[in-house]
């Protein structure tokens, strides 16, 4: 049953009601901390149910599903950036993990130093901040770790039920085809080796078997890091952001890494390297929220150079026969660039080719509302679901490449089947999340209403 407002909400009804009738505007709820205005007063003296009465269709905070929307603005659109280069880099990441893929030349890591994982991870921060930022601000610390760890909670349970469906599959495979490679390079040989030492070892997220180890880092940052930036950030983001460097050099100058039973050298994704690339979406996030970040011509050169620098040491252009060596540096100039411990080269590339997306492209552009763009778009909307379907999706593809053949047109139907469910399952998340039904299922749950009742008439 409805509860109905007291005598509390009533008033705060009307006198809202008699602000917006003079309003040029409607009057948005602000809960920035400090703010004394007449709607924070209310808010807090009424109950929840009572700012439904004035503001109907203003979404309550605690209750919120959606991140907000624009960072350059009041949080009236969402940023179809961050969906976008999100839904691409999980695109990326589909192609990159199915082993000698043709497409896979074609991806970020062949024109610079940073690939798709650096991509995701720096969204990550960014969207987390968008999601969870204005609960901390409002609602406190306490409330603020309560969301975040329903998340977490969501992408512990993917993680695990994608190490058994991977590890199960890959097994069969193995066993059905005779080729014990499949198990062997992924890791997932380990689980018969020694089942309950495994099992217990995936659990607690050392057991990580290859191309399946970038959600345990995500889990790990969320779980132990983004919290505390949350809370620091409306305080002192400068601080968050020295603390965030300073943990980075030390795990890189001590080669400091959480243990790893595939790796002897610890995580693929080292959290306390990591953890720099999720501070600065974050921080970026932070700024956003409070105005467009400044645009530099200065900067925007900088970070045209060095993006042009990546490029010309990549040297994208060798994968073409003959061209092997057709090298205008030669490829170890720089020596060791890791991805473990994020190598600075790394680091600076994701971030030169972030400002530029950012000063350069609208949040609302209108190439992001096409229809290709759309869709991948969604995939980004979805990112923990795409993800995991992706990586399942590329461990088929390569079974299937190394028993069918690895012919230029099967690689092709390969990639074209893999985008194609990706995008396809995107598209009904997105009809589910908005509350669209199918017609099959309208059909089918019409047929068993319809049984019912005639069930029941036959009883009476």
């Amino acid at each position: 049953m409805a509860k109905t407002p007291g005598r509390v909400g009533i008033l705060a009804a009307t006198l809202c009601r008699q602000k917006q009738k003079h309003a040029k505007a409607p009057v948005v709820p602000h809960f920035d901390a400090g703010t004394a205005d007449c709607h924070v007063a209310l808010f807090a003296a009424s109950e929840r149910a009572n700012w439904h009465v004035c503001h109907p269709n203003v979404p309550l905070v605690a209750g919120e599903k959606e991140m907000p929307m624009s960072v350059a603005s009041s949080g009236a659109q969402r940023d179809l950036r961050v969906d976008f280069f999100r839904g691409l880099a999980l695109l990326f990441i589909f192609i990159d993990h199915v082993p000698d893929n043709v497409l896979a030349r074609f991806t970020l890591r062949n024109f610079g130093f940073a690939d798709a994982a650096e991509v995701f991870v720096l969204l990550a921060g960014f969207s987390a901040t968008l999601a969870y930022g204005r609960v901390f601000e409002a609602q406190g610390f306490k409330a603020g770790v309560a969301r975040v760890f329903d998340r977490v909670r969501d992408i512990y349970l993917w993680h695990l039920a994608l190490v058994v469906i991977c590890g199960v599959g890959l097994t069969f495979a193995a066993t059905y085809f005779g080729d014990i490679a499949y198990v062997k390079n992924i890791g997932v040989h380990v689980f018969a080796d020694s089942p309950a030492r495994s099992t217990v070892l995936a659990a607690l997220l050392i057991n990580q078997p290859n191309m399946l180890n970038i959600l345990p880092l995500y889990i790990v940052l969320l779980m132990f890091w983004l919290p505390f930036v949350l809370w620091l950030m409306p305080r002192n983001p400068w601080q968050a952001l020295v603390l965030s460097v300073g943990l980075w050099a030390a795990a890189n100058l001590l080669a400091a890494n959480l243990p790893s039973l595939q790796h002897p050298k610890g995580w693929v994704f080292n959290p306390f390297a990591w953890q720099l690339l999720i501070t600065i979406g974050a921080l970026t996030a932070h700024f956003s929220r409070k105005g467009a970040i400044p645009a530099s011509r200065t900067l925007m050169w900088v970070a045209i150079g060095y993006v042009a620098f990546a490029f010309l040491l990549a040297a994208p252009w060798t994968q073409v026969p003959g061209w092997e060596k057709a090298r205008l540096f030669a490829p170890d100039l720089l020596g060791n660039v890791d991805k473990t411990y994020l190598s600075p080269w790394r680091l600076v590339h994701v971030m030169a080719l972030g400002y530029l997306a950012m000063i350069l492209l609208s949040p609302q552009s209108p190439w992001l509302t096409r229809a290709w763009a759309t869709g991948i778009g969604r995939c980004g909307r979805h990112s923990l679901e795409i993800f995991c379907l992706g990586t399942m999706l590329s461990f088929v593809g390569w079974i299937v490449m190394v028993e069918a053949g690895a012919g230029l047109a099967l690689q092709i139907l390969v990639n074209s089947v893999g985008i194609g469910i990706l995008l396809g399952v995107a598209w009904a998340l997105a009809l589910r999340r908005r509350g669209t039904d199918w017609a099959l299922a309208q059909s089918v749950r019409k047929f068993l209403a319809e049984r019912r009742a005639g069930v029941q008439q036959l009883q009476a």
